[in-house]
């Protein structure tokens, strides 16, 4: 027995012996032990809150990103009995969603431990030999980091970038969320206002069964507390089955997204902003929300984004936005290119709506530590592919397969692959053999990983290049009805060329250049969804110090 495994036990802490350890309860952790077990294995999930659910039930996220091609839900298994048991709408109950984990839970056999945030970790190069809380230590041949953050891979020594380091920008996170609880809002009057903005307004809102979005015009009047750390955009909403209503609504900027203490201290804060944000509320339209009551704020704050994993293959955002297939995709993806902003204010990133895309399991594995896989938003993409890949539907396929994948590793013997000279994630990642067996397991499983449906490379286009280099740093916004392409052949939008100027300028100055791309919004307005004209290009150009182009056509 290792000396520290005595030393443990003489000071007479927990130590218990599993197939596979699974950090953070978020619902990709909860679909990886939940595949795991149901593959024979045994199962520790460690979480260091109080419940499971991750986002959708302590961060109050109650609305899923789906997405959906000819066949229906592009993510099946786990993720597809989830959204049938929650109600088979993109919104849902949030206690009804925690009981859903649960009853999963504790029909395969998963051992749960609630409330043990992470002490410190054992490792021996390259293998994550333990992890340790302050009531016990967890080991086990196989590890799997669900949490947002990846903190167990970072501690056992696997490389990251942060935010989006990446684009070479900054360094900069997306903003976090603080949702909210309003009682005493007439769902009735909101559906019917909402339906009116985004039908004869034709503003974008809507309403549709439990989910309500819009009043865009109606939020920004608001002032924060701090508009360098607060911001109030478009309210998206949730009706609870007690008719409340949960109100992801308030940006935070300034995160980290790191520090467990720093982001409890940043909601309580939040907290009182979001009170501000209610009596805002209620004097500007007091028809519909003159009577809401702020009931509570959510656990844990919506985090977007912390660090984005150096993984074997990093997946890259022109392989998303054009729906690249890969030889080892374990789950499929294709939630728009939709990102949060970095700055208050800012023009959200809006960068298309990719073809269906396969991710490739390499994603999930580190290059540093053999016997670990991150299943998260911090995964093996590149900060602009999360835009889309971080969405809790693919991250809960990604999470059956890492699980899959465990058992498979496990009971090698019993998958038939005896010959397979494999014992690490890391040599699963390059046999042939494994990852079929994992891929012909998943669709056993009801996963899927293909569609009929394909992207237009487009490679062949004058300015392929140009545009590819921009859409990796998030500098390429395009409509979203060019699915599955760059959309070289037509005009951008002058809203979208603004945008792309606002997103750098804010990033790297100088702040002058900033005032003039956000006047120009100002003036031309009403323009913005009309393709760029070439003298107006001229002249934004002109004014930020740049030569014209020649000739003076459309």
């Amino acid at each position: 027995m290792p000396r520290w495994i005595a030393l443990l036990v003489l000071l007479g802490l927990a130590w218990a012996q599993y197939d596979l350890v699974v950090y953070g309860a978020t619902p990709q952790g909860v679909a990886a032990a939940v595949a795991a077990a149901q593959e024979g294995l045994k199962v520790a999930l460690v979480e260091p809150g109080r419940g499971v659910g991750g986002v959708l039930t302590q961060g109050w996220l109650a609305t899923l990103d789906v997405a959906k091609d000819g066949e229906g839900l592009l993510q099946g298994g786990l993720f597809r009995e989830f959204y049938r048991r929650v109600g088979g709408e993109p919104s849902f109950d949030v206690e009804r969603a925690e009981e859903v984990f649960w009853d999963m839970l504790r029909q395969s056999g998963v051992e749960v431990r609630l409330e043990e945030p992470l002490d410190g970790v054992e490792v021996e190069a390259p293998r994550l030999l333990a992890l340790k809380t302050p009531k016990a230590t967890y080991q086990a041949p196989y590890f799997l980091d669900a949490s947002d953050t990846a903190e167990l891979a970072f501690r056992a020594g696997a490389s990251f970038t942060l935010g989006r380091e990446d684009t070479g920008l900054d360094r900069r996170l997306m903003a976090a969320t603080l949702v909210f609880r309003l009682e005493g809002v007439p769902w009735g009057a909101v559906f019917l206002a909402l339906n009116y903005e985004g039908q004869v307004r034709r503003t974008g809102a809507g309403a549709w069964g439990r989910s309500g979005w819009g009043f865009g015009e109606l939020v920004r009047g608001y002032t924060p507390s701090d508009p360098t750390r607060y911001a109030l955009r478009g309210l998206n909403l949730s009706r609870q089955d007690d008719g409340s209503l949960l109100v992801n609504a308030l940006l935070l900027f300034g995160l980290e997204g790191l520090d467990p203490l720093e982001l409890e201290r940043r909601r309580q804060e939040a907290a009182l902003e979001a009170e501000r944000v209610v009596a805002f509320l209620r004097e500007k339209d007091p028809l519909l929300f003159g009577t809401a009551r702020l009931a509570q704020v959510a656990p844990l704050l919506y985090i977007r984004e912390s660090r984005h994993l150096k993984a074997l293959y990093r997946l890259r955002a022109e392989e998303v936005l054009l729906g690249k297939d890969f030889p080892d995709a374990v789950a499929l993806g294709g939630y728009p290119l939709d990102g949060q902003a970095y700055f208050p204010g800012e023009t959200p990133y809006l960068l298309g709506t990719p073809a269906p895309y396969g991710v490739p399991f390499r994603t999930l594995v580190p290059r540093e530590v053999a016997n670990l896989l991150v299943v998260s938003q911090a995964a093996g993409f590149d900060s602009v592919a999360a835009f889309s890949a971080r969405v809790v539907p693919l991250q809960m396929a990604l999470g059956e397969a890492a699980g899959v994948a465990a058992a498979l590793l496990r009971l090698a013997p019993q998958a038939g692959l005896e010959r397979v000279p494999m014992g690490t994630f890391q040599e699963l990642a390059a046999s042939p053999n494994a990852l079929e067996a994992l891929r012909k397991r998943l669709l056993e499983r009801g996963g899927r990983l293909s569609s009929r449906e394909k992207g237009r490379a487009e490679t062949d286009r004058p300015g392929y290049r140009e545009a590819v280099s921009l859409l990796r740093r998030g500098l390429f916004a395009g409509p979203y009805y060019l699915k599955g392409a760059l959309g070289l052949s037509e005009p951008i939008l002058l809203g979208d060329f603004l945008a792309n100027l606002e997103h750098y300028y804010r990033a790297k100055g100088p702040e002058e250049r900033l005032r003039v791309v956000l006047k120009a919004r100002e003036l031309y307005r009403e323009e913005l969804h009309k393709p760029l004209r070439r003298p107006l290009l001229n002249q934004i150009l002109q004014a930020l110090g740049e030569s014209p182009l020649p000739g003076e056509g459309g």
